[in-house]
């Protein structure tokens, strides 16, 4: 189950502050010579380290967008109506102001006046928007939550990744996969099919995040109370990425 609030871009990221070098004092049990030893543990200042990194969805859908889906995707409890005052899964409402492609809801008009409209994440139009916000707020990169792709979400978010990576080349940002697995029951075999197969094609592209050298990979979704993640799933599921950084 996804438990991430649907608040509109801005407010559904969730900001990641990267890793800064730091010392940390090493004292094995039972090691009185190495109670003085120091070990310095850090990283060099690349795509996401140093950085400001947030997390982006992607998964706002109206009926008539275009999209595979051509419901209220996360708009409305019941996706097949217009959000309205009876429903309405928004907790706060989106700034429109630079949309030209809107889709009307079933509210009544704002207080000055003008229709109640939302956006799409299927909107080429959004994600550029979005992006330059990043750019013009000095937001360095995006990671872009990848949910199951196999069912019926799949063409959605193969469409939303070519997007984000045109909007990122566009205003030069930066952006790497973040699968959540919550809910995937079998994740490990199909995130390393999914990344051979689809995902890793977009490390060529001059956005996607580095660090290290390497392409970053994030895995989200582990340490909650369900029962098809353990933490051996952790370790096969990152032993399996020998060439990225998670």
């Amino acid at each position: 189950m996804k438990k991430i609030n649907n608040l509109y871009w801005m407010a559904a990221l969730c900001l990641l502050f990267s890793c800064t070098k730091q010392k940390i004092n090493v004292q094995p049990a039972g090691s009185s010579s190495a109670q003085n030893s120091k070990l310095t543990q850090s990283s060099p200042i690349g795509d996401v380290v140093g950085k400001i990194t947030v997390g982006y969805q992607g998964w706002f859908a109206c009926i008539g967008d275009g999209s595979p889906i051509n419901a209220w995707w996360h708009w409305a409890p019941n996706a097949s109506q217009q959000p309205s005052n009876s429903n309405n899964g928004i907790k706060s409402w989106p700034d429109m102001r630079e949309y030209t492609a809107s889709y009307q809801t079933g509210f009544s008009n704002l207080g000055n006046g003008q229709q109640p409209r939302l956006f799409s994440s299927y909107s080429d139009q959004t994600i550029d928007i979005h992006f330059k916000w990043m750019e013009q707020n000095g937001i360095d990169a995006a990671a872009l939550q990848r949910f199951n792709p196999n069912g019926w979400e799949g063409p959605v978010r193969d469409a939303i990744t070519n997007k984000v990576k045109i909007a990122a080349e566009a205003h030069n940002r930066k952006f790497y996969i973040m699968y959540d697995v919550s809910g995937w029951t079998d994740m490990q075999a199909e995130i390393k099919a999914d990344w051979t197969s689809k995902m890793s094609a977009y490390t060529a592209s001059s956005a996607y995040a580095k660090q290290n050298g390497k392409p970053v990979v994030c895995i989200w979704g582990f340490g909650f109370d369900d029962n098809n993640h353990p933490w051996s799933a952790t370790r096969l599921s990152i032993g399996s990425k020998q060439k990225v950084v998670m």
